[in-house]
């Protein structure tokens, strides 16, 4: 019944694996190479299509699992991956594989310029969340804390913070004082804990969390139930199957696939998340985007994509600029944030929302 328009063929090595997506819309048939993407004829930024093949997922560094994959469409909009992992599966990959140990996600240093951006990041969120809240001493909740910079900020001004994760590895090495306040838990087991002992908080940050589980959306409507009338919550996802992003793809400026199970299963972009969040009951305070950093994949001499060599100039240009705009006026950098979020020009989102008063 549907006509195909176009069949490109992607070089694939024997080290590759191919994916196959169908476009209902426009009928294209596209073919993806597992570690490059290249996507044909996506209009508005608009991806309808189902993406489907294998991926390898390695579990603790042993074990190797071939899973076959989709990644459809939500009816809100964003995109996930079909059928997720198993609990046990993810809790094992972050536990062992990602944070933990000499293989781990996290740096042993960072020049002074990244530990300014870490500070400058936490600074932007401050500043956002003190336009809607009289500063005064808060309980914040980060989950997903990671290596704690951003929870360090905000104690330091006075705030009393607990911290959730699956791992301390990242503590550990940066930030030991915050062990204190720390709890060692999967984000969905600690809300649904906290959601029986009735905890709120003034402020919960999700930063690059929600992509990672396997229900975002009951972690949404766990946190509604730690937050009270005038809580804020803060959401940091990358922003994924952007109009930007159909733009490069469309130009042949990237190879790169921003699809990574089992790390990311769900994929947000502007209005994706704008759909989410206004289903699940919250009111948007603000949306802002950050540095966008896949501007550098137009040019050939820095397409960190196609030459890694480039990845750790367009790294530092990103720091440095972020750190430049943040001293020279971070009010009127949260007013450029929120503004090329409306553009849909950024490499992550930040949303900033409350509960809808009923």
């Amino acid at each position: 019944m549907y006509e195909t328009q176009r069949l490109r063929r992607l070089h694939v090595t024997e080290l590759c694996n191919r994916f196959i997506a169908f476009d209902a819309n426009v009928f294209n048939m596209l073919i993806y190479d597992i570690h490059s993407i290249k996507m044909r004829n996506i209009q508005n930024g608009i991806f309808d299509g189902i993406l489907s093949g294998y991926v390898h997922f390695s579990f603790g560094w042993k074990k190797e699992m071939t899973k076959k994959f989709s990644i459809i469409k939500h009816p809100l909009g964003f995109f996930e991956v079909h059928p997720k992992p198993l609990t046990s599966e993810l809790s094992e990959y972050y536990a062992k594989k990602y944070y933990q140990g000499s293989n781990g996600s996290y740096a042993y240093s960072y020049s002074e310029d990244e530990l300014q951006y870490f500070k400058v990041s936490a600074k932007i969120a401050l500043r956002t969340i003190y336009r809607f809240l009289t500063p005064k001493t808060f309980k914040l909740l980060d989950l997903g804390c990671g290596e704690g910079f951003f929870a360090d900020l905000f104690c330091r001004e006075g705030w009393k913070p607990s911290l959730v994760d699956f791992s301390d590895d990242g503590l550990k090495r940066h930030n030991p004082a915050l062990l204190k306040n720390f709890v060692q838990s999967d984000v969905i087991k600690y809300t649904e804990e906290a959601k029986k002992h009735l905890k709120t908080f003034d402020v919960i940050n999700l930063d690059n969390v929600l992509e990672h589980v396997i229900d975002p959306i009951r972690l949404l409507r766990n946190l509604k139930s730690n937050m009270s009338d005038g809580t804020i919550l803060r959401i940091e996802v990358p922003n994924d199957f952007s109009s930007f992003q159909s733009l490069l793809t469309n130009l042949n400026c990237t190879e790169e696939t921003w699809i990574s199970p089992p790390e990311h299963l769900s994929y947000f972009n502007t209005n994706s998340l704008k759909a989410l969040l206004d289903n699940q009951g919250f009111v948007l305070l603000s949306l802002q985007a950050d540095f966008p950093i896949e501007q550098f994949l137009i040019n050939k001499h820095s397409n960190y994509c196609k030459n890694r060599d480039f990845g750790k100039g367009a790294h530092l240009t990103r720091v440095i600029v972020t750190n430049y705009l943040a001293d020279k006026n971070i009010d009127r950098m949260i007013d450029y944030q929120e503004a090329a979020a409306d553009l849909e020009f950024g490499r992550l989102l930040t949303a900033y929302v409350r509960v809808a008063s009923e």
